[in-house]
């Protein structure tokens, strides 16, 4: 019972860091200038982080990873995407059933961290930060969260007291429900975590 309410808190906080980051990137691109939300996105991002992976998730999103040698050793992840010829344990499959692509996304994933190289891009360190934590929790907390954010951002549009609305409120509110609808598949699929 309580490894359950861990894994579902951990699920959970791991969605929450991956929602503010996103709405960090969002907020940035967007050229919001208020550093009270820019830097209370960031926190939110930090401390959802830090709680759901421990130290080593952060050190891997502002990239200070530990070596591929001492990561393969102290984690079954990087030991589980290290090997092409295994099937894909997460999925509960063989060799033979595991998808082509998936197959070669691992040998990717392998042979960037064998060359030790990380991506420039911090939004796409994210997924490995946020990989030992995720869940199917994760799933459902990521399609409310952009539940949210998409009827949230239709809401804004449709209150605004101005003539001329901001067209970022119609974007983010079709990313958000397109966002929302396209997760809701992981978070009704079978197999086993």
């Amino acid at each position: 019972m309580r490894s359950e309410l861990r894994r579902a808190l951990r699920g959970t906080l791991a969605a929450i860091s991956l929602l503010a980051y996103v709405a960090l990137f969002l907020a940035l691109e967007a050229r919001v200038t208020n550093p009270t939300v820019l830097l209370g996105l960031a926190g939110v991002g930090t401390a959802a982080l830090l709680l759901a992976t421990g130290r080593s998730g952060v050190r891997r999103l502002f990239g200070r990873a530990e070596s591929p040698a001492s990561d393969a050793a102290g984690s079954e992840g990087a030991a589980v995407e290290g090997t092409v010829g295994e099937g894909d344990a997460w999925l509960d499959e063989a060799a033979d059933d595991t998808p082509w692509t998936d197959r070669a996304d691992r040998a990717d994933r392998a042979d960037r961290a064998a060359d030790g190289s990380e991506p420039d891009w911090p939004l796409a360190r994210l997924e490995p930060a946020l990989d030992d934590a995720w869940n199917r929790w994760s799933d459902a907390a990521l399609t409310v969260g952009l539940a949210a954010l998409g009827v949230g951002s239709l809401a804004l549009l449709i209150a605004y007291p101005g003539d001329d609305p901001p067209l970022g409120l119609l974007v983010a509110g079709l990313f958000g429900i397109n966002g929302s609808l396209m997760t809701l598949a992981f978070v009704f699929r079978d197999g086993t975590e």
